[in-house]
C-alpha cells in the first residue's frame, strides 16, 4: 500500500459546488464539522507507518485550517512517511513557511480550480499568493513536488479562469532558465488525455483533467457490478472522528471497515469486508452500491 488519508478536518474555507463540503453532511446523518483531535492524529500516523509509505491530510476539508496543522507537522517528521498536501492555498501566505520547513512534505498539490467559482479579484489575489509560494518553493525546496491543479475539464465556465492562470503563470515562470520548455510556451492544447501535466519549472507542472462525481448511494444514478478500483490496493482512508473506510472518496463512511481507535490498522484491512473487496476489485466486480454508483470505478480497465 502506498498512502493512507488522514482527514484532519471536515471543513473548509470554500464552498465549491463539485465538492460535498458544500453540503450539510449532518441533514445526511454523516457527522457535524469538525477537527481531528491531537491524540486521534498520533494513533493514526503511528498505524500508518505500520502499512504505508506516504500520508494524505484528507478526504473532505482544508486541512491547513486546523489549529494544529504546523505541530501535525512535526510530529509527522518523527515517522518515516512523507506527506502529499492537498490544499486550495487560499492560506498559503500564512502556512507556506511551515510548508517548506518540514522535510515530511514531500509534495504540495494545489486546487486552483476552485479560484473559478470566486469573485475575480479574490481569485487573483489566491493565485498570486500560490505563484509567490512555487517562487519560493524552486529556490529552498526544489525538491518538493508542486501540482497546479485544473481539474474542470469540460467545464465551459471554468474555461476563462484557467485562461487567467495560464497567462499568470507564464508571467511568472516564461522566462526561468531552469525550464526546458519554458512556461511562456504552455496553452490549454497542450493537455490530453494522455498528456495532463507539463512541466512548469523545476519540479512544478500544471496538471489537468476531468472533473468526477463522488460517489453516493442515489438510487437516482446508473450503477454497474462490473469495474474495479485501487482503494485497499494503493490507498485507504480515515475519517477525522477515526471511522476507516475502503476509499478516499467516501466522505461519509459508507464502507466503514472498522475504527481505528479500536483496532489497529492491519486488522481492519483484513477484516472480512475489505477481504470481499479486493477480491472483487481483482474480478473487476463491483459489490458494494457505493462503489457501482461510483463513476471513477469506470476509469480503470480489466
Amino acid at each position: 500500500m502506498n498512502a493512507v488519508y488522514i482527514e484532519i478536518t471536515n471543513v473548509c474555507n470554500l464552498n465549491c459546488s463539485f465538492c460535498p463540503c458544500g453540503k450539510d453532511l449532518s441533514e445526511k446523518s454523516h457527522g457535524k464539522r469538525d477537527f481531528i483531535s491531537s491524540e486521534l492524529f498520533e494513533r493514526c500516523i503511528s498505524e500508518a507507518s505500520t502499512v504505508a509509505e506516504n500520508v494524505y491530510f484528507h478526504v473532505l476539508g482544508e486541512p491547513t485550517l486546523h489549529p494544529g496543522f504546523g505541530l501535525f507537522l512535526k510530529k509527522l517528521e518523527t515517522t518515516p512517511l512523507k506527506l502529499n498536501l492537498t490544499t486550495n492555498g487560499t492560506t498559503i501566505a500564512r502556512t507556506g513557511k511551515l510548508i517548506l520547513a518540514s522535510p515530511a512534505v514531500r509534495q504540495v498539490n494545489f486546487s486552483t480550480h476552485a479560484y473559478a467559482e470566486l469573485s475575480h479579484n479574490a481569485a487573483l489575489a489566491h493565485l498570486q499568493d500560490v505563484l509567490d509560494f512555487c517562487k519560493l518553493a524552486n529556490a529552498e525546496r526544489p525538491d518538493l513536488y508542486i501540482n497546479l491543479r485544473l481539474w474542470n475539464v469540460g467545464d465551459a465556465a471554468s474555461q476563462s479562469w484557467n485562461e487567467t492562470i495560464l497567462s499568470m503563470v507564464n508571467d511568472a515562470f516564461g522566462n526561468h532558465s531552469d525550464c526546458a520548455e519554458t512556461a511562456s510556451q504552455i496553452s490549454l492544447e497542450h493537455f490530453c488525455s494522455r498528456h495532463k501535466s507539463f512541466p512548469v519549472v523545476g519540479k512544478i507542472y500544471l496538471h489537468q483533467d476531468s472533473r468526477f462525481e463522488w460517489p453516493e448511494l442515489d438510487e437516482s444514478r446508473t450503477k454497474s457490478t462490473a469495474g474495479s478500483c485501487r482503494a485497499l490496493d494503493t490507498h485507504v482512508a480515515i475519517l477525522h472522528d477515526g471511522r476507516v473506510v475502503a476509499c478516499c472518496l467516501d466522505y461519509s463512511g459508507q464502507i466503514t471497515l472498522g475504527n481505528i481507535v479500536d483496532q489497529n490498522l492491519a486488522e481492519i484491512l483484513d477484516s472480512p469486508t475489505a477481504k470481499s473487496l479486493r477480491d472483487g476489485f481483482e474480478k473487476h466486480e463491483l459489490r458494494h452500491p457505493l462503489c457501482q454508483s461510483c463513476s471513477f470505478c469506470k476509469r480503470f480497465g480489466k
